[in-house]
């Protein structure tokens, strides 16, 4: 028996959106064609895989067991086109990367542009996610390359490609705002707008505090956020002050959003490294846009 892979597709897809005529329009089919299409891989695996009797998508026993093995099928398939041209030398096929916001948001799209058309045959996906996260996405394979804003501990390599500042960033009428310059350690009791925990951009921050001399309890954080963005939306509408990198920052202070708070010869600079799996060989593409990365900063 050999199953079709573009029947897989389609039966994958009306389970993930649950729903025939969601997925007849990403596919850009009929719904009939998309029934056709499930009714084709049931007549194959001689059993039904959705029941129809409910009147929405719900997947049979059969269904679910078949779910499971469909998406291993696709992943394996995503596999072999990436894994192919690292053996062949080619700077082509997949290539999978994540980052955390700054780098993410900031860094690597002109270098990915610039990657791009050197390389039109890569096909490039990018994962945004908190540094801790994207070390983990190496970790466990799903990107070939992370990029983030601390260097983590174990065994992936790492390389160090670009840096930034940190800088305190207050609403545009806080009384901050109208000092000339501060210190850290003058900021104890304030409220701090931060990033999650597991963020490269809040280890950091909370690191200068401490070596400032600010206890855990002068540190009083009102809300924590998933991007360096949410974060200076939140200080802007008064919600607190905060640790940010320059480049997030720069823009909002120059139309006004936010205050960029002078620390008075503080160096807040934190370092981004780009991290990968040493146990195995890049691909080209992976190898190509390292090079590129680390060449641009």
């Amino acid at each position: 028996m050999g199953l079709d892979i573009s029947l897989l597709e389609t039966f994958t897809l009306v389970a993930d959106l649950g729903s025939f005529s969601g997925a007849a329009r990403r596919l850009g089919l009929t719904q009939p064609a998309v029934s056709f299409q499930v009714k084709a891989l049931e007549k194959e695996l001689g059993a039904d895989l959705i029941d129809r009797s409910r009147g929405k998508v719900q997947l049979t026993p059969a269904g679910r067991t078949a779910y499971a093995h469909a998406r291993k099928i696709l992943a394996d398939r995503e596999e072999m086109i990436a894994d192919i041209p690292r053996t062949t030398g080619e700077v082509a096929g997949q290539l999978r990367i994540g980052a955390s916001t700054i780098p993410g948001e900031f860094l690597l799209p002109p270098v990915l542009a610039e990657f791009k058309r050197h390389y039109g045959e890569v096909t490039v996906s990018l994962d945004i996610g908190d540094s801790v996260g994207v070390v983990g996405m190496v970790a466990e394979e799903h990107v070939e390359l992370g990029f983030v804003g601390m260097k983590p501990d174990g065994p992936l390599k790492t390389r160090k490609f670009a840096e930034d500042m940190l800088v305190v960033i207050a609403p545009p009428h806080h009384p901050l705002s109208r000092k000339k310059k501060i210190e850290l350690a003058d900021l104890a009791g304030e409220q701090w707008v931060f990033r999650s925990e597991s963020s490269g951009t809040r280890r950091k921050a909370e690191k200068a505090l401490r070596k400032a001399g600010l206890a855990p309890d002068e540190i009083a954080v009102v809300a924590e956020m998933g991007s360096s963005q949410s974060v200076i939306s939140a200080v802007a509408a008064g919600m607190g002050i905060s640790l940010v990198s320059d480049r997030a920052a720069g823009e909002p202070a120059k139309w006004g959003v936010v205050s960029i708070i002078n620390l008075g010869g503080e160096n807040l600079v934190r370092e981004f490294y780009a991290v990968y799996d040493g146990e195995h060989p890049l691909s080209r593409a992976a190898e190509e846009f390292l090079k590129a990365t680390c060449g641009a900063f």
